[in-house]
């Protein structure tokens, strides 16, 4: 009766301890896969994030020259003479356009990761400066929009106020005679005008704003490109 009891009691233990073995192997092979999955996403975040990389310096290399051109347009708004513009196109541009060179990376990839659950493979801290990011981003867009109006703002009052000049001188109606440096010549001929120089200072106050957040957006992609690339070697 004893053996009986000691062999059955060996066998359980035999059945316990597989199906304990059984539970680890399983367990252990999940949090591989979790792990290797986890590589994996690190890997595709930081190929998008050099894409973006690429992008921004692009964009923080003409945000350079358009904070320089401002610069030079406020530094010498007394003496300011259109004529003495070596390209009058693009300085008109610098200082006029808002939707062109709006600052709008491709985060298609991280929607992705979003909506199948990916994304909470990431290490928490890469998750937190993500979080930053995308606040920033929002807060860029923002300023965008008030870059906008702003100028619409500006436009209308050039419209009202000085349309004779804005007659001489097109620069956005239709016809053979409007040009777009004309803007230019039409600020010259207003400088005199205190509102003109707040509403485009408004304007162009917001731009170099929006130039040195994206400068900070750039640097937030450098350090969670660092990170992602130390866990994709570990």
């Amino acid at each position: 009766m004893k053996n009986i009891l000691a062999r059955g009691g060996i066998e359980f233990l035999a059945v316990l301890l597989g199906i304990t073995s059984s539970l680890w192997i399983d367990n252990n092979k999940k949090l591989a896969d979790i792990e290797s999955e986890r590589i994996v996403v690190h890997q595709i975040l930081s190929d998008e994030i050099e894409s973006i990389i690429d992008y921004t310096s692009e964009r923080i290399e003409y945000y350079n020259k358009q904070d320089s051109t401002i610069d030079y347009l406020y530094n010498n708004w007394e003496k300011f003479n259109s004529q003495m513009i070596d390209d009058p196109f693009q300085f008109t541009y610098d200082i006029f356009t808002t939707g062109t060179y709006m600052f709008s990376p491709n985060l298609s990839t991280f929607d992705a990761l979003k909506s199948d659950g990916r994304f909470n493979l990431i290490d928490i801290d890469i998750r937190k400066n993500f979080g930053e990011l995308f606040m920033l981003l929002e807060y860029i867009n923002k300023i965008e929009t008030n870059e906008n109006q702003a100028r619409e703002v500006l436009l209308e009052y050039l419209s009202k106020n000085h349309s004779e000049i804005q007659y001489k001188y097109p620069y956005q109606q239709a016809g053979a005679n409007a040009k777009f440096e004309n803007y230019l010549v039409v600020l010259e001929k207003t400088k005199d005008d205190k509102t003109v120089w707040a509403l485009l200072g408004r304007k162009c106050g917001l731009t170099k704003s929006r130039n040195s957040r994206v400068e900070w957006f750039m640097e937030i992609l450098a350090s969670i490109q660092g990170d992602l690339k130390s866990t994709i070697r570990v």
